[in-house]
């Protein structure tokens, strides 16, 4: 009697092992299952957030590049008005050319344009921690690489720009009427640029033969020119970037990113 009661009572035991064994496996599978599956959903988030970003990237670099374009036309401007000067000094040099002085001067005495591009987006993908999200590692150092080119160009239109303030400006404020060349162009949105004509004799033999002004001429020229270069390879990182993501998001209409950015339609 007590030797069947023994065989029940194990071969009970082990029916509770096995149900304990299978049960304990259903729950385990149940949590790596909720695990892929949030993880998956954390996968896609991401995803969402990583074109999210690109997209107004892509935006805000569209902007940089008129502002870029603007910034490389002025000095490109610069640099062949600076020639044309160039060309018509010497010891003796009248000027000669069918351009007005006075007309190409202000483009001289106002040629500190500065790159200032918008960064908000950028800054929120580098600072935020947001650079790790974006798969495509190109893109991440194209990405990556525009902070220090922008800086550098920034760096170098700032040194110019004081160099121009400081030097270039009081020098021909010596032996040139500013003055008249505010009528040859108008850059201000609200006031009028044109001062009007000065009263004082207009004399610019002495300035034409002056071997300090070529000099100052020469320098402006090598400058702008080394601005310029950094400003081109700005562009084509910038370009670059917009074709990987462009490649990344080919359904999306680029021609109204910016009007859908606004309506968070991305987002």
């Amino acid at each position: 009697m007590s030797f069947l009661r023994f065989i029940k009572i194990n071969s009970s035991n082990k029916s509770f092992l096995k149900y304990g064994f299978v049960e304990l496996i259903l729950v385990v599978t149940g949590i790596l299952i909720a695990l892929q599956v949030n993880n998956y959903n954390e996968y896609l988030k991401d995803r969402e957030e990583e074109k999210n970003i690109l997209l107004a990237f892509h935006y805000e670099t569209s902007n940089n590049l008129e502002i870029l374009n603007r910034s490389i036309k002025e000095k490109r401007t610069i640099i062949q008005i600076n020639k044309e000067i160039l060309d018509n000094l010497g010891p003796k040099a009248t000027w000669d050319s069918t351009s007005n002085l006075d007309s190409l001067m202000y483009y001289i005495t106002v040629s500190g344009w500065i790159y200032v591009p918008n960064d908000g987006v950028l800054n929120e993908i580098i600072n935020s921690g947001k650079l790790s999200l974006i798969k495509d590692q190109n893109l991440k150092n194209e990405i990556s690489s525009i902070p220090r080119l922008t800086n550098l160009i920034l760096s170098e239109d700032n040194l110019y720009r004081d160099d121009l303030h400081q030097y270039f400006l009081p020098f021909l404020s010596k032996g040139f009427l500013l003055k008249n060349t505010t009528k040859y162009r108008a850059l201000h949105e609200y006031f009028e640029s044109d001062l009007g004509l000065s009263k004082f004799l207009k004399n610019y033999k002495k300035i034409l033969q002056d071997s300090e002004f070529e000099n100052i001429l020469t320098i402006q020229s090598i400058w702008i020119k080394f601005s310029v270069d950094m400003c081109e390879n700005l562009k084509v990182n910038y370009k670059q970037i917009q074709k990987f993501i462009e490649i990344k998001y080919p359904d999306v209409d680029y021609s109204k990113l910016g009007e859908n950015i606004k309506k968070g339609f991305w987002g």
